[in-house]
C-alpha cells in the first residue's frame, strides 16, 4: 500500500473511533518503513501525522513519528507535530531539544515552509517551558521564574514577527503575564499584558468584521476578555469557538487545559463559571473527546449548577457583540445551552455510582443505586444496589467479595460515609447475567436516603439503541472507578456495536475496576450493566469472526429474570 492508502484506512477506523484498528494499520505501516525502502509521497504522510495529532493520539503519532524520523521519510513539519506529541505526553525535555534544533534549521526564511515551522517551533517551545514551569508548581524558585520567562520570550518573539497574523502567540504573553503576576512574579522587560489583551481583541473583532477569523481567533478571543475581566463576552466568543464543525478535540482538549492549568479557572471564577461547563460538554460531544471528572469537580459543579443555568439563560436572550457592527448570531445559542444540560445530566449520573471495596482506601469494583421498583413493583422506592456478582457474591467460585466483607462509597456525593449491604437479593452467576442485587438494613438504608436526597436515581430505558451496521453512530456511556481509584466518565470510543439479548457490544474504553459500572444511551437513560470486555469477543447475532469489544448486560434481560424469582419467591419490604 501506498501512504495515501494507509491513510485513508485510518481515516475510515477513526470514523468510528476504532482505536484497535488505527492501531493495527499504524503498526502495520511502521513495520513497511522499516523493512523496506518504499518511497513514500511527503504530503500523504504529514496528513496521517495530522490526523493522529487531531485525534489526540499521542503515542501512535510518535510511534509513527520515530520510524519516519529514523528512516529519513520526515519533513520540518512532521517534526514539530512529533515534538508536540512528546509535550503531551510530558516529555518536556526531549521536545525542547528537538524544537531548539528545528528552530535553528528553520531560521533561513527564503526556504519554502521555514517561515511557518519556525514561527510554530517558536510556539511549541513556549509551551514547553510553559508546562515546565506549570508542573514544577513552585513559583518562589528562581529556576522555575526563569522557565516562564523563557516561555514568554519565545512566545513575544513569534507574536513580534506579527503582531496582526500572530495572535496566537500574543495571547499566551498575555496569559503567561498573568499568572506570573498571580504568583507574584514581575517581568518588567515586557509590555502591559491588557493592552496587549485589547490589541488583541481589536484584530480578531476586524477579522470577525471581514470573514477572515478561524477557530482559533475565537478562543484567543475569549482569552482576551478573560484578561479583561469580561466572563460574559469570554463565553460568547468561546461559543462560537466550539460551535465550529471543524473544531477537533485536540484544539478543545488545549483550550480547556488552558484555562485549568495556566489560567487555574475554576467553578467558583466567574470565567469558569462560565466557560468550563461548555467546553467541558463540547469535547465530550466530539469523537476522541475525553475527560476524568473526578468526585470533587462533581461536588463543586452540582453546586454551582443552578447558578451556571441562570447565567446561560440569560445570556442565551441577550446575546450582543456590536463591536465595530460585529452580530456574532447568539453565538451562545440554544444548541450551546442544550449541550450544556446534556453535559450536566450526565455529570449527575456520577452522583449514584458507588466504589466497591474491602475497604475505603481502595475499590474493586463498581456499582449503582436503583429504585427497587424500576426492577420489581413489590420494591416500591426502596434503594438497592446493582453490582456483578464477580464483584459480589455469596457464591465462593466467583472469587469475588462476600456482601459481609463489601464497604460501599459514593465518593461524587461523600467520601467518609461508608455503607454496608445487609444482604444479596438475588443474584445470577457471571456465566450467565452476571449480576448481584444488594439491599440494605433500614438504619443504613435511611442514612442512603438522607445522602441521595437531591439525587435523581436513574431512569431505565426499556429499548436498545437502534444498530446502523453501515454507519455506527449510536454511542454508549459508561460511569466507574478504573482500577479501584477516582470515579471517571468514559466518553471516547464509546460506539454501540451490536446487541443480543442479554448481550449488548460496544466499544468504551474501561479497565479493572470498571466491573459493574451502570451503562448508558445518549440521553442518559440506564440500557445495561457493565461486566466484561475481551480482545477476541464473539460476534453476535450469529455473525461470523471476533472482535475488540466491551460487553454489558441488557437492564430489560435483568429486570425480566429478577421478576421470575420475586414472583416466585416473595420478600419483605425493609
Amino acid at each position: 500500500m501506498n501512504a495515501a492508502e494507509y491513510y485513508s484506512n485510518i481515516k475510515k477506523a477513526l470514523k468510528t473511533y476504532d482505536i484497535k484498528s488505527v492501531e493495527r494499520i499504524c503498526n502495520e505501516f511502521v513495520r513497511v518503513l522499516y523493512k523496506t525502502d518504499d518511497i513514500f509521497e511527503i504530503a500523504d504522510l504529514e496528513k496521517i501525522i495530522q490526523d493522529l495529532r487531531d485525534n489526540r493520539l499521542f503515542p501512535l503519532l510518535q510511534h509513527v513519528g520515530n520510524a519516519l524520523i529514523q528512516t529519513e521519510r520526515s519533513s520540518s513539519k512532521i517534526i514539530s507535530q512529533y515534538a508536540q506529541a512528546l509535550i503531551d505526553q510530558d516529555n518536556l525535555i526531549a521536545a525542547i531539544s528537538i524544537l531548539k534544533d528545528l528552530e535553528l534549521e528553520t531560521r533561513d526564511e527564503t526556504v519554502l515552509g521555514n517561515k511557518k515551522i519556525n514561527l510554530e517551533c517558536k510556539g511549541l517551545l513556549g509551551r514547553a517551558y510553559k508546562q515546565v514551569y506549570v508542573d514544577a508548581d513552585n513559583p518562589n524558585k528562581l529556576q522555575n521564574q526563569n522557565f516562564l520567562k523563557t516561555a514568554i520570550q519565545y512566545y513575544y518573539g513569534g507574536y513580534l514577527i506579527d503582531p496582526d497574523a500572530n495572535t496566537w502567540h500574543g495571547i499566551n504573553v498575555v496569559t503567561l503575564l498573568k499568572r506570573a503576576k498571580a504568583d507574584g512574579i514581575d517581568f518588567d522587560q515586557f509590555p502591559d499584558e491588557d493592552v496587549i489583551a485589547q490589541t488583541i481583541l481589536d484584530r480578531i473583532e476586524t477579522l470577525v468584521y471581514d470573514q477572515q477569523a478561524s477557530a482559533w481567533d475565537f478562543s484567543t478571543a475569549a482569552e482576551a476578555c478573560i484578561a479583561l475581566g469580561k466572563a460574559s463576552d469570554a463565553l460568547e466568543w468561546m461559543s462560537g469557538y466550539v460551535r465550529m464543525p471543524y473544531v477537533t478535540s485536540f484544539q478543545l482538549a488545549s483550550t480547556l487545559r488552558q484555562l485549568e492549568e495556566v489560567w487555574q479557572l475554576t467553578i467558583e471564577s466567574e470565567s469558569g463559571l462560565l466557560l468550563l461547563p461548555l467546553l467541558r460538554s463540547k469535547l465530550l460531544e466530539k469523537e476522541g473527546g475525553s475527560m476524568i471528572i473526578d468526585a470533587q469537580n462533581l461536588k463543586d459543579q452540582k453546586d454551582a449548577s443552578e447558578n451556571i443555568l441562570q447565567k446561560y439563560e440569560s445570556i442565551k436572550k441577550d446575546t450582543k457583540s456590536d463591536t465595530l457592527g460585529i452580530t456574532l448570531e447568539k453565538v451562545f445559542g440554544e444548541d450551546s445551552f442544550k449541550t450544556y444540560k446534556w453535559y450536566a445530566k450526565g455529570s449527575d449520573r456520577c452522583l449514584a455510582v458507588a466504589r466497591l471495596g474491602r475497604d475505603s482506601s481502595k475499590g474493586f469494583g463498581t456499582g449503582f443505586l436503583l429504585k427497587g421498583k424500576a426492577l420489581h413493583e413489590s420494591l416500591g422506592n426502596e434503594l438497592v444496589l446493582i453490582t456483578n456478582a464477580h464483584v459480589v457474591s455469596n457464591d465462593p467460585a466467583e472469587k469475588s467479595l462476600r456482601p459481609e466483607e463489601v464497604t460501599i462509597i459514593f465518593e461524587a456525593l461523600s467520601r467518609d460515609e461508608e455503607f454496608k449491604p445487609s444482604e444479596i437479593i438475588w443474584s445470577s452467576p457471571s456465566t450467565a447475567l452476571d449480576v448481584s442485587i444488594l439491599r440494605f438494613s433500614a438504619d443504613e438504608h435511611e442514612r442512603l436516603l438522607q445522602l441521595t436526597e437531591k439525587v435523581e436515581i436513574y431512569p431505565v430505558s426499556k429499548y436498545l439503541p437502534v444498530i446502523d451496521e453501515e454507519s455506527p453512530s449510536q454511542r454508549i456511556y459508561i460511569i466507574g472507578h478504573p482500577f479501584g481509584g477516582t470515579l471517571q466518565l468514559s466518553f471516547q470510543d464509546n460506539v454501540l456495536l451490536d446487541h443480543e439479548d442479554p448481550k449488548i457490544h460496544y466499544r468504551t474504553p474501561t479497565e479493572g475496576g470498571s466491573s459493574g459500572s451502570p451503562v448508558f444511551n445518549q440521553q442518559w437513560d440506564l440500557i445495561g450493566l457493565h461486566h466484561a470486555g475481551s480482545a477476541e469477543m464473539r460476534c453476535l447475532n450469529n455473525k461470523p469472526g471476533e472482535y475488540e469489544a466491551n460487553e454489558g448486560i441488557w437492564i430489560e434481560s435483568i429486570k425480566r429474570e429478577f421478576s421470575r424469582f420475586l414472583d416466585a419467591n416473595p420478600i419483605k419490604p425493609i
